[in-house]
């Protein structure tokens, strides 16, 4: 009887281990193609994660820009206002943004406005003529307008607009 049972045992294990093979080897495909999934979902996310911040530090660069321009404007206009210092000339490609200083010794302007596709300011002596060689480039663009309310300067270019709260009454503009 025990030789019958070392034989059922045998042949109980022989099959179990036919069985588990296959079993094995599904497993270790399953988990291989598991891992393979993964392995592309992680790279997925990686990628998209790249762009994502690629395409948000992009913007914020011209971000950047656009307020770098337009506050380099907004500055020189805070900077020079005072009493009656705002006026309207006539530049070589259109109007011009004056802010004059008066002294003792005579007076001095700076002047604000387009020439070649930039926006520039020079500053010359009150009433001389525009002398856009010796003038600084403020920024690129193919438009200049500036409008002013009341109080309230706005400047337009390309770039985009400012808006400046003149804590004086303006001159000529």
């Amino acid at each position: 009887m025990s030789s019958r049972l070392d034989i059922s045992y045998s042949a109980v294990s022989s099959f179990e281990k036919s069985k588990g093979g296959r079993i094995g080897r599904a497993s270790s495909l399953f988990m291989t193609v598991l891992l393979a999934v993964f392995f592309i979902a992680l790279l997925s996310g990686l990628v998209v994660g790249v762009n994502m911040y690629r395409y948000a530090a992009q913007t914020q660069m011209e971000t950047d820009e656009v307020r770098m321009s337009t506050g380099l404007l907004s500055s020189y206009i805070k900077t020079n206002d005072r009493e009656n210092v705002l006026g309207v000339g006539m530049g070589p490609e259109g109007k011009s943004l004056v802010l004059t200083e008066r002294s003792d010794s005579g007076g001095y302007e700076t002047r604000i406005y387009k020439h070649e596709g930039k926006i520039v300011q020079e500053y010359s002596l009150a009433g001389s003529a525009y002398t856009p060689q010796r003038a600084q480039v403020l920024e690129e663009s193919d438009s200049f307008d500036f409008r002013v309310d009341g109080k309230l300067l706005t400047v337009m270019t390309d770039n985009g607009s400012v808006s400046v709260a003149l804590r004086s009454s303006h001159g000529g503009a």
